[in-house]
């Protein structure tokens, strides 16, 4: 099956009550700063690019960003690659390669890398200022673009997976594209790279106020757990881990963890996923974690759409912990997700979710190998049996995205690179 490109976001905007709201959580000095900014950028137009409309972080925060930004007044779009199934298995494995898997990708799927983003290079805005491409999915559009274009437009790279430096093959062939690029943005400075282009950090965000992290009325949380087999929470808290069914993610990691302390402490475990159109691996992943928790008792897996914002915000909400056990992460939304909702988050201690958890104050972190599972279980039934202690952990992590990783910040983060930019545009 193909995956289609809408044409362009939404035609929609936030607006200027639905921003102003964001005041109550930043302050009103804060919100008036962004919209400061945006009269300083509001002639410059901007696009975005990546490969999926829905499912995965980098489609969550666009799906908030774009309508905010519009909201502020800028002309800004969202194109999303067209792309088919060979394609994305590619992607994925090059995606898998750059974060330490070792397989090589294949010098077909490489033609069919190049000859897609060669058929996509009409999703770029002649007249854009500005262009965010995505990930390494579509990458390769600025290879097509005439040395006119590159004169008249910056076009910066924003990588948002886990760069590991231990395979020299991808991170060259990445490098040959990347050195292009105007700037390159991370998500921690443990990725950059030894490439030859400016970098810069900028962090990850969530939107308090979209479907996924907004508060909810007290009785949808246990009616949405009802609904999806979950119940005694009260008896059996309920241990939660949101992410895509993914080699790296670490939930077989955490179902043994879960075997350990559901052998002194009762509790149920809740793995809980969906499916995005840029990764094949997802329902192979899905199938292997069925058959591991098939004869578990009080271990549940849930493969849903990716549109289902609401029922992750529910089952975050019910829990008592969250888990985020990865062995590599570019950055790890769900972690800011779970301390948003003020709940204690035990993540892997690698890539970006050391940048959000300051082990043993807001969260714990864990060992990203098998040793880790040992550790996992020691904290999990420390927090079970410390409730008093895990609340005070999840109030101090709800304060530490607060202060760092909300739309808001990265907003303004966007527009401040955007003011710099606009000077050097010709």
């Amino acid at each position: 099956m193909t995956q289609k490109s809408s044409g362009g976001a939404e035609k929609t905007s936030f607006s200027e009550e639905r921003i102003a709201a964001y005041a109550t959580i930043i302050g009103k000095e804060e919100l008036e700063e962004l919209f400061q900014l945006g009269e300083l950028v509001r002639a410059t137009k901007v696009q975005q690019i990546n490969s999926a409309r829905r499912g995965g972080g980098v489609a969550e925060m666009l799906r908030s960003l774009i309508p905010f930004e519009r909201g502020l007044g800028l002309d800004v779009s969202w194109e999303v690659i067209s792309a088919g199934p060979e394609f994305f298995t590619y992607t994925k494995t090059l995606h898998n390669f750059l974060q330490g898997k070792p397989k090589v990708p294949d010098l077909v799927g490489t033609k069919i890398y190049w000859d897609t983003n060669r058929r996509n290079y009409g999703l770029i805005r002649k007249d854009a200022d500005v262009l965010f491409i995505h990930d390494p999915q579509p990458a390769g559009l600025i290879k097509f673009a005439s040395t006119e274009e590159l004169q008249h437009q910056r076009w910066i790279w924003r990588c948002h997976i886990h760069l590991s430096h231990e395979y020299h093959f991808v991170l060259d062939f990445m490098r040959t594209l990347i050195e292009d690029y105007d700037l390159a943005i991370f998500s921690t400075g443990k990725f950059l790279p030894p490439w030859d282009v400016r970098t810069t950090i900028m962090l990850p965000y969530i939107d308090p106020l979209s479907e996924k992290n907004r508060e909810l009325p007290p009785e949808q949380v246990p009616e949405i757990c009802w609904e999806h087999g979950l119940d005694d929470l009260e008896k059996k808290p309920l241990i939660t881990l949101v992410s895509r069914f993914d080699p790296f993610k670490g939930q077989e990691y955490a179902i043994e963890a879960f075997k350990l302390v559901r052998k002194e402490v009762p509790c149920q475990l809740l793995m809980v996923g969906g499916t995005a159109g840029d990764d094949p691996e997802n329902e192979a992943i899905f199938a292997q974690l069925q058959e591991r928790v098939k004869d578990l008792p009080d271990a549940h897996l849930l493969n849903l759409p990716p549109d289902s914002h609401v029922e992750i915000n529910a089952f975050q909400r019910a829990a008592s912990i969250i888990l985020q056990p990865s062995l590599k992460e570019g950055f790890g939304l769900t972690v800011s997700e779970g301390m948003w909702k003020e709940k204690p988050v035990i993540g892997g201690d690698i890539g970006g979710i050391p940048g959000q958890i300051t082990d043993g104050y807001n969260g714990f972190l864990v060992s990203p190998s098998e040793k880790g599972i040992e550790e996992m279980a020691q904290r999990i039934k420390y927090l079970l049996l410390n409730p008093y202690f895990a609340t005070e952990m999840g109030k101090r992590g709800k304060e530490a995205v607060k202060e760092r990783f909300l739309i808001t910040r990265g907003v303004r983060d966007e527009l401040r690179l955007i003011k710099n930019l606009r000077k050097t545009i010709i």
